[in-house]
């Protein structure tokens, strides 16, 4: 089995509970990939991180299981969507499809991610969970509720988890070891 840990918008692979989720999956007979996909203006826009989703393209397969923060999640949609992948299993954590109008910089590197095709991701995933807080302080709660009805995904709703951040208090997360 192979897993995939996507950060988001102006992060990184070793901020949060990224760290902490790689080094629980280590071992055995499993690949993990906790990726760093380019970040910041002009760099971080679907085609950048399409490209390095495509360098261990021939390791996604149905067995794969994805774990995705914030606009990563919609990104992973619209990639399983664009190249007709299917996958076991989908964990998005703090997922939208939407400007958020908070700062121009974040609505500039996201603005590429977004898809008018998510209500076809269902095929792509036989699992899908979609972790949301009504405390988000980047995302509004209608906004995550409407990106987890569109997925299809079991949601899961934690009250005072804003974005599931390390500002939040989420350096683990060991909620996710269900899905592994």
């Amino acid at each position: 089995m192979n897993y995939f840990i996507i950060h988001g918008s102006f992060g990184s692979s070793q901020e949060n509970w990224f760290p902490w989720l790689e080094k629980t999956l280590r071992g055995g007979n499993k690949e993990v990939f906790n990726l760093d996909f380019p970040i910041g203006c002009g760099k971080q826009n679907y085609y950048n991180w399409e490209m390095v989703l495509n360098s261990v393209k021939r390791f996604i397969n149905e067995d794969s299981v994805f774990f995705c923060h914030s606009i990563s999640c919609v990104f992973l949609a619209k990639y399983l969507i664009k190249n007709d992948l299917k996958v076991k299993r989908v964990v998005f954590v703090a997922g939208f499809n939407q400007y958020l109008n908070l700062d121009e910089d974040f609505d500039e590197v996201n603005c590429t991610m977004y898809t008018t095709r998510l209500s076809e991701f269902k095929s792509h995933a036989t699992e899908t969970y979609c972790y949301y807080s009504k405390t988000d302080p980047y995302v509004k709660f209608e906004k995550l509720k409407e990106f987890a009805d569109l997925v299809e995904g079991k949601q899961i709703c934690i009250g005072e988890a804003g974005h599931f951040n390390k500002a939040a208090g989420y350096t683990t997360f060991p909620e996710l070891l269900k899905y592994i």
